[in-house]
């Protein structure tokens, strides 16, 4: 009988997988014959070299304790996390040659480069140095004569409230490009003079040279009574289990973008991870991802001797013998990505022999892009994969850099009058495709005048042409520039209002002001006439995007009264263009084109809102709703708890 030594599950002779946990036997002992794989606990008050003292004992495994434990240093008393095993010592140091593969000639350049063996990775020398007015000695890392220290990681997301789910959530924001940030970094490992085995030996060297914010770096290593101790920082850290929740589209690619950065910077160091799975990482209180494993790092020129299977997350090649190079961490990122979007774990048990299954629909959804970016990461064959994990990256922040927008539209007879002769319209034009995707929105927000009847007629003349020359150009082959073209559709909807008063002597004077938003993310052509405005909410501040056409605003731009008196101003209700207004000639319209980013907001109004709601108001009303819809309705309540003299139309738009 076999026992398995991550679960303790019991197998028979020559198996080669767990049936329990998908963990690989090969190498694992006899339950009869073994003795026992776990040192017994130390009890609570024990005390550990370098004045250490357990105060807790914590959840472990079949092979390790684990302790909570403190040290009072200088005056203060400060906390770690210890783990403790038996020392593992082979004569083989961990080199296996797959199957068919020729003998490679040991390389022999620096010990801590590309293609040194991590299990024989050195502790950087201390080195004296002159006591000129200098430091008695000084650490020197010699690891890696061509790289500089790095430091990279994805912007820091904001502190989730609870849970690992609602902390990953957080991760979200922010990370279309990479920015330098830094978590409180704990000291550098200090050297060990004990023999700590192979694996806590390779652990606490790997800690001295990936000094990098996204792992989980052992800071001292020591042997005391035929044990072996790694202590840690004790962090606030909350683990991820497999099975982990169903996540976001943008909370899953922004989580795997920091799990990208990680790796990365473990390639560049000619080393692979070879353990990514969610039980290998957990989550700072902001958010931010932290890889917990550094037992099974290699380079491509070595194996395990025991390698980690994880059913789901590892490579197929790493399963089938074959040799193996930074591609299977890329495959592990694929998979722990499939789990975050499906909340599963890859149905892999196939893929020893041959390519598996993925599967996302049904019951998944997922976008189309987004989903072959996954499929690629999890091809059966390395060579058909993303070749590097920056690949990989770069693909998912194009991916999470995509804007979504959004939007609601609402109008209101307002407190007075008894028609309402606004009209307001939203139309969205999506081709989610992966030959040819196209993605057009359209707002249009029209405010009648003419009275009796006429304002409404000229308000739904304005809206119904606007949208059937926008469509018309769209569907073309050679579509005008967007500004030209919304400039364009507004002339055109003053050219039907004219035919209409010609047609219906009884309307003439009729007219409509017009303000409308064409969006091809996040490409924005606004176009306007008349008074109706919009607006941009951008990083907190709003900023009025459109100019009035009005008496009022004229005034004050030569300098003759101020925007203040221009709130109460008797002519404040006069405009000097409008759709309809002249029985010949343009209506005069102007346009402007912008940018949206994540996190803005746009907002089409009539004058009946801004009447009633000043701008800082606004800008409070868009800020504090995360629903388009629950926007507008607040902003048509103000307008009316304000007084509400005019209909009241407002269309909001949230970029996601």
């Amino acid at each position: 009988m076999i026992t398995c030594p991550e679960c303790g599950e019991v197998a028979q002779d020559g198996a080669k997988f767990c049936d329990r946990c998908g963990q690989g036997l090969t190498g694992a002992v006899s339950a009869v014959a073994a003795p026992a794989s776990k040192p017994k606990p130390l009890a609570v008050g024990a005390t550990l070299k370098g004045g250490f003292e357990v105060v807790e004992t914590l959840p472990g495994s079949s092979i390790e304790n684990r302790y909570r434990a403190r040290r009072l240093q200088e005056g203060k008393t400060e906390s770690f996390i210890i783990r403790e095993r038996l020392p593992d010592r082979r004569e083989d140091s961990g080199k296996e040659e797959s199957p068919g593969r020729s003998p490679q000639l040991a390389p022999t350049p620096d010990p801590n480069g590309p293609t040194a063996k991590t299990a024989e990775l050195k502790a950087p020398p201390i080195v004296p140095v002159s006591a000129s007015g200098e430091s008695g000695s000084a650490q020197v890392t010699t690891s890696e004569p061509t790289a500089p220290a790095e430091s990279e990681t994805a912007e820091p997301p904001p502190a989730a409230s609870n849970g690992a789910t609602t902390k990953l959530a957080a991760a979200a924001p922010g990370l279309a490009e990479e920015a330098v940030a830094q978590d409180t970094e704990p000291p550098l490992p200090s050297r060990s003079e004990d023999d700590l085995g192979e694996v806590f030996g390779r652990v606490l060297a790997l800690s001295l040279t990936l000094n990098h914010p996204a792992f989980q770096r052992a800071i001292e290593g020591f042997a005391q009574d035929g044990r072996v101790f790694l202590v840690y920082p004790d962090e606030d850290l909350t683990a991820l289990h497999r099975g982990s929740s169903k996540t976001s589209e943008p909370e899953a690619i922004a989580a795997t973008i920091q799990v990208c950065q990680a790796i990365a910077f473990v390639h560049r160091r000619g080393l692979r991870l070879n353990d990514i799975c969610p039980q290998s990482i957990a989550l700072t209180r902001g958010g931010r991802i932290k890889l917990t494993g550094l037992d099974y790092v290699s380079n491509d020129n070595e194996l395990q001797a025991e390698p980690i299977y994880n059913d789901g997350y590892t490579a197929p090649e790493i399963y089938r013998g074959k040799r193996v190079d930074k591609r299977a961490d890329i495959f592990s990122a694929g998979a722990l990505l499939f789990t975050w979007l499906t909340g599963e774990r890859l149905e892999s048990e196939s893929w020893r022999e041959e390519a598996g299954l993925v599967k996302f629909y049904p019951p998944h959804v997922v976008a189309p892009d987004l989903e072959q970016a996954v499929r690629r990461a999890l091809l059966f064959d390395p060579k058909d994969r993303w070749q590097t994990i920056d690949d990989l990256k770069t693909e998912l922040i194009r991916l999470l850099g995509t804007i979504q927008l959004s939007a609601a539209v609402l109008s209101d007879v307002g407190m007075v009058r008894e028609h309402n002769e606004d009209a307001v319209m939203a139309v969205e034009y999506r081709r989610d495709s992966l030959v040819e995707p196209a993605e057009n929105h359209l707002y249009v927000l029209c405010d009648g005048m003419g009275g009796a009847e006429a304002g409404e007629v000229a308000a739904a003349i304005a809206v119904a042409t606007i949208r059937g020359y926008v469509q018309e150009q769209l569907a073309g082959a050679d579509m005008l520039d967007p500004c030209k073209l919304m400039v364009a559709a507004l002339e055109e909807a003053n050219s039907k209002i004219i035919e209409y008063q010609k047609a219906h002597p009884e309307s003439r004077g009729m007219g409509s002001t017009g303000v409308t938003a064409l969006v091809r993310p996040p490409e924005v052509a606004l176009a306007w006439v008349g008074d109706s405005r919009a607006y941009l909410l951008e990083g907190g501040a709003l900023r009025q995007m459109t100019k009035d056409h009005s008496l009022v605003a004229r005034l004050v731009e030569i300098g003759q009264i101020t925007a203040e008196e221009a709130k109460h101003h008797e002519h404040k209700n006069v405009i000097t263009r409008s759709l309809g207004a002249r029985q010949s000639g343009p209506a005069g319209a102007e346009s402007i084109a912008l940018k949206l980013r994540r996190g803005d907001r746009m907002l089409l109004c009539s004058d009946g809102l801004t009447a009633h709601v000043d701008d800082p108001e606004i800008a409070k009303i868009l800020r504090r709703h995360s629903s388009p819809a629950e926007a507008a309705r607040e902003l048509i309540a103000a307008a009316n708890a304000g007084g509400g003299t005019d209909n009241i139309s407002v269309a909001v738009v949230f970029a996601n």
